[in-house]
């Protein structure tokens, strides 16, 4: 009974390791609706580093877009913790390559983002300890793998 007992516990465990293994990896098809065939052919994705604990900030302006719904759904699936696991700007290389897309250019927004008129309080504090008055953003511009184009 006790060999039964140790024989499932680390069948349990080999068993949670694999699964853990399995759910860190990206299923386009499981985690998302979003279909590449429906997404533009470009697509520029913001990114901030303002997270006190780390992880960055990424938007997609979608406001006025014929693909605006189709962008929605993206920057949702970008910005969900569980699903995609983006804490960094490799990360999110990353993910766009798993989602059809390759990486054409990047540059700093010539703005620069005044922590004090965000609500989140982290980014004050943040920037409050690496003197600094703001943060920029990153635009990084990502373009569909050629066998996605129209």
């Amino acid at each position: 009974m006790k060999n039964l007992r140790t024989v499932l516990f680390v069948a349990s465990m080999l068993f949670a390791m694999l699964s853990e293994g399995y759910a860190q990896e990206l299923s386009v098809t499981k985690s998302t609706q979003v279909e590449i065939n429906n997404l533009p052919e470009y697509v520029i994705v913001t990114s901030q580093n303002t997270k006190l604990l780390g992880g960055i900030g990424v938007t997609i302006d979608a406001k006025k877009s014929s693909f605006k719904k189709q962008l929605t759904v993206l920057n949702d699936l970008l910005q969900d913790g569980d699903k995609l696991k983006i804490r960094n700007q490799t990360d999110l290389l990353n993910a766009m390559s798993k989602l059809g897309y390759d990486f054409v250019d990047a540059y700093n927004s010539s703005q620069v983002v005044n922590s004090r008129e965000k609500k989140d309080v982290a980014d004050d504090i943040f920037n409050t300890l690496e003197g600094g008055k703001g943060t920029f953003r990153v635009n990084m511009i990502f373009r569909k793998k050629a066998q996605f184009r129209a």
